[in-house]
């Protein structure tokens, strides 16, 4: 099984301070994840690069959006010299600023047209169980799998049993299985609202409940070989991973 951690790129220090983290508790994570969030200067591939001292493997996100689908992709000669080799292709939120400049480009566009400028990278997709119904969302990603993805990152799960759904029709599928503690009403709220997540009746908003969650789905992962995705956002990171791999 591998796991991916998803770390937001504040700023250099922090992403140097979380990934020296990982290697001096021995976490058995072997990807770190970098979200393009447009609201910090620091952009995924620029992250990637600051922890190039780090044997773990980076992987971007990359905004369809963000991109001009008619000239050359820009990045083939930086993923080259950082030894960029995975990235992970969104369609991305339209940015809040009228004036940032965006493209009318999907995701599939995009991963298609990295299949065909950037052959040594391999593309991953994103998977959202919530967007619509289950048989819209299994046709959307075999739709990105013939475009020249390879395999999936989720949004999270906060309820094993719908995950156990989908897993049964992924299952020949590269996926890493998304889970994010939720602390907090608020935080609730957040993705309910925003995100049309589903949380079990049995759900708490508390580190406990989260970390009693994780390690159920850690289990899950294992038994089946499946791949984590850990999305701690707004925690603290030690006390989360700690938590998570405690005997």
């Amino acid at each position: 099984m591998d796991i991916a951690l998803e770390l937001v790129p504040q700023s250099e220090p922090y992403i140097r301070e979380q990934t020296e983290l990982i290697g001096r508790e021995n976490f058995p994570i072997s990807i770190v994840n970098f979200p393009d969030l447009i609201r910090f200067d620091i952009r995924s591939w620029e992250a990637c690069r600051m922890i190039s001292f780090s044997p773990l493997s980076k992987i971007p996100h990359l905004r369809a959006m963000d991109f001009d689908l008619h000239l050359p992709f820009p990045l083939t000669g930086f993923f080259l010299d950082n030894k960029i080799e995975k990235v992970l292709v969104i369609e991305g939120d339209k940015p809040q600023d009228v004036k940032r400049k965006t493209y009318p480009a999907t995701s599939i566009e995009l991963i298609r047209k990295l299949k065909n400028e950037a052959p040594g990278v391999k593309i991953y997709a994103g998977f959202d169980p919530y967007r619509n119904n289950i048989r819209y969302e299994m046709e959307y990603l075999m739709q990105k799998a013939e475009a020249g993805a390879e395999g999936f990152f989720s949004q999270p799960f906060f309820d094993l049993r719908l995950l156990e759904i989908y897993s049964e029709y992924m299952s020949d599928m590269e996926v890493f299985w998304g889970i994010c503690p939720v602390i907090g009403e608020k935080s609730r709220l957040y993705w309910e609202i925003r995100n049309s997540a589903i949380f079990p009746k049995t759900f708490e908003p508390t580190m406990n409940w989260n970390i009693r969650f994780g390690k159920q789905v850690i289990d899950f992962c294992l038994q089946r070989h499946f791949n984590l995705y850990l999305m701690p956002i707004r925690i603290d990171l030690e006390e989360y991973l700690k938590g998570l791999f405690s005997h």
